[in-house]
């Protein structure tokens, strides 16, 4: 019996390292990692089967590789028009058509995707070399406040994970959208205002 439940085991980590790039492409690898661990604890609770120290260290390493968090491969970066980059993930760069952030915003959700997040000063640096390369005053990101006194907030209504090294908080107007000007400034902009914009997907 406990040989069988060993297979069960072995098997049931195997298909989900081959869905692993199922995963990557949907972002449901918490969901495979939990299945993963159900199913091994299921096998040994049914089985009496007790884990060796390196079958554990198997099954935690192949949790944590699975829920490690990434960029998207250029494997599923499909969508016309978007770039895979290794900093950005997959993104396009909308300069021909400046929009309102309302607009901008709803072209990225047209594409299937969001305004660009900046998660990190290495994705702050990559946006600014963009915005010189294509001689843009400024890009619309994610991020809106709608006062003084209100936190930034991402499209999920969480806070925004990174400001920028040259972040400037003017006092806002009613609504603002979160800008990167062409200096690297970042911070707030009327949302009305017509601009450049990053999605990503």
């Amino acid at each position: 019996m406990k040989d069988l439940m060993k297979y069960v085991m072995i098997s049931t980590v195997i298909s989900c390292m081959m869905m692993n790039t199922v995963a990557m492409t949907t972002n449901n690898r918490v969901l495979l990692g939990s299945v993963l661990v159900a199913s091994a604890l299921a096998a040994s609770n049914y089985g009496d089967y007790i884990f060796s120290p390196l079958e554990l260290a198997t099954l935690t390493t192949v949790v944590l590789v699975l829920n490690f968090p990434r960029k998207e491969s250029s494997e599923s970066c499909t969508a016309p028009g978007y770039t895979a980059d290794t900093v950005l993930g997959c993104y396009r760069l909308y300069f021909n058509e400046p929009k309102s952030n309302t607009d901008a915003r709803q072209q990225c959700a047209n594409d299937g995707g969001r305004l660009l997040l900046l998660n990190s000063e290495a994705e702050y640096d990559r946006v600014k070399s963009l915005i010189d390369e294509n001689s843009l005053s400024g890009v619309w990101l994610q991020g809106l406040k709608s006062s003084t006194s209100s936190p930034w907030l991402a499209d999920n209504g969480d806070p925004l994970p990174y400001l920028g090294p040259n972040y400037i908080d003017y006092p806002p107007p009613p609504t603002l959208g979160f800008f990167q000007n062409s200096r690297g400034e970042t911070g707030g902009e009327e949302i009305t205002s017509p601009a450049p914009f990053f999605c990503e997907i």
